[in-house]
């Protein structure tokens, strides 16, 4: 008896935490879209005020809104070795998994210009590509809202309905 309970306890935990897990991708998506933004504003800034290389801009931004964790950013620093400035973009945000195929969309986009007009250019650019972020951050935050509540609902009531079916 005792072991049907401790089962019974393993699988509901196991599935509560699976809904958990599954509800934090959303949370993780929107995150990352604002940290996408504010780098963009850091990028902003650099080019308006400053001569570096893009390269160095990239890995300042590493450093400062990703505190050195793994990033678009410094993928696409690692990139640049072998590739030029739009394929290593490309690269890094294809396999950037936190985002939806949306958000890679305006990513995509962005890189497409990137480092190929004059400063002006540039940020008229990342300006552009600011809007459409926050247009992807407000769907992002509407997604979590619905569908957070909801897999860690799911993941509760299928850990009791498997225990209900077991018993």
């Amino acid at each position: 008896m005792i072991i049907k309970f401790i089962i019974s306890l393993l699988i509901i935990y196991i599935c509560t935490y699976l809904g958990i897990y599954k509800a934090q991708t959303y949370e993780i998506r929107e995150r990352e879209l604002k940290k996408i933004k504010s780098s963009l504003s850091f990028l902003k800034s650099k080019i308006e005020f400053t001569y570096e290389p893009i390269q160095e801009i990239f890995m300042q931004i590493s450093k400062s809104v990703y505190l050195h964790k793994d990033n678009i950013f410094l993928k696409t620093t690692e990139y640049l070795k072998e590739l030029e400035l739009n394929g290593a973009w490309n690269k890094a945000v294809e396999g950037a998994q936190q985002f939806s195929k949306e958000d890679k969309e305006v990513l995509y986009m962005f890189g497409k210009l990137l480092g190929k007009t004059d400063k002006n250019g540039q940020i008229s650019e990342i300006e552009i590509s600011q809007s459409f972020i926050e247009k992807q951050i407000e769907k992002a935050e509407q997604e979590k809202i619905k569908n957070s509540k909801l897999y860690k609902s799911l993941g509760i009531s299928l850990g009791i309905g498997i225990v209900i079916i077991l018993i």
